[in-house]
């Protein structure tokens, strides 16, 4: 009995020591295999962290290079005249003048002489719940081809800018809008209004309401009838402040509304004529008498 004892604890011990042993062999192996991943993973990033600072390298000299070669006004990223993203000057190359035709306005509005200014008659009275969209003024011309760019004053001096105002085209010569049901794209109405407190919107059915700041006091219109886009502009800005994608059919008018209520009034302005850079002459300015 002693003697199978014994021989059992030696068995017991043998097993224990070749366990001992594998465990050991096992854990050599995976601090082998972690030392050579955390290598590879080193030596990978140092590769891809040069190969990175090479390609900017490469980029900078190329930018350098291009830029060295270049006109001292392409260098900007933004035209020179413009604080914004837009440069008003290129718009302003598609101007036309626009005037309201006072016999396809509404009766409630009054139409300045020279029929640029119009703003609600001090007799009109709005019974009306909301925006007065009957209150539209419509333009004396007409477009079905290329692009066209006129300006809106919103803002007169010493005055507050406007609250209330509706600005875009229509393809309508003589209609009477009656309320908001009426003026939808499918009805060819497009436009950009503002409702006071209210908010900036545009014509869509249901309405699509977005945040503008600052209010615009000066705002162009860009109507490409070709690309069929009507885009709005703040003037004094600078800035894009959205265009909508319209596909046209048959001419449209420009579509202006006073809205109520406010001091100032709508005024459509003459556009200013780029102002073109004279090209520099070789000849002298003053000749010498003996030339003459």
């Amino acid at each position: 009995m002693a003697l199978f004892i014994i021989a059992f604890i030696c068995v017991l011990g043998l097993i224990g020591f070749i366990l001992y042993k594998h465990r050991l062999k096992l854990t050599g192996k995976k601090t082998v295999k972690k030392v050579c991943d955390d290598e590879t993973m080193e030596s990978l990033t140092k590769v891809r962290d040069d190969e990175s600072m090479e390609r900017g390298t490469k980029e900078d000299e190329g930018s350098s290079s291009s830029c060295a070669g270049a006109a001292a006004p392409h260098v900007h990223s933004q035209p020179s005249e413009s604080v914004g993203d837009t440069n008003i000057a290129e718009l302003r190359k598609h101007a036309v003048e626009i005037t309201i035709n006072p016999k396809s306005s509404h009766p409630g509005l009054t139409v300045s002489k020279d029929r640029k200014t119009v703003r609600d008659a001090p007799d009109y009275k709005h019974t009306g719940k909301g925006f007065p969209y009957e209150l539209c003024a419509i333009g004396a011309q007409r477009f079905a081809s290329g692009r066209r760019y006129w300006e809106v004053e919103l803002a007169q001096e010493d005055k507050p800018p406007k609250n209330y105002w509706l600005i875009g085209v229509t393809k309508h010569a003589n209609f009477r809008v009656k309320d908001r049901s009426a003026v939808t794209p499918s009805n060819g109405f497009w436009f950009l209004c503002s409702d006071g407190p209210n908010g900036f919107y545009i014509s869509s059915d249901p309405s699509v309401s977005l945040p503008l700041t600052p209010r615009p006091e000066r705002l162009g219109v860009l109507l490409d009838y070709g690309e069929g886009q009507l885009s709005f502009y703040n003037v004094k800005e600078r800035k894009h402040v959205l265009t909508m994608n319209i596909r046209f059919t048959g001419s449209v008018t420009p579509l202006f509304n006073p809205g109520v209520g406010d001091q100032s009034s709508l005024m459509i302005l003459d556009c200013p004529k780029p102002v073109e850079t004279p090209v520099e002459s070789s000849e002298p300015l003053l000749r010498n008498s003996s030339d003459a």
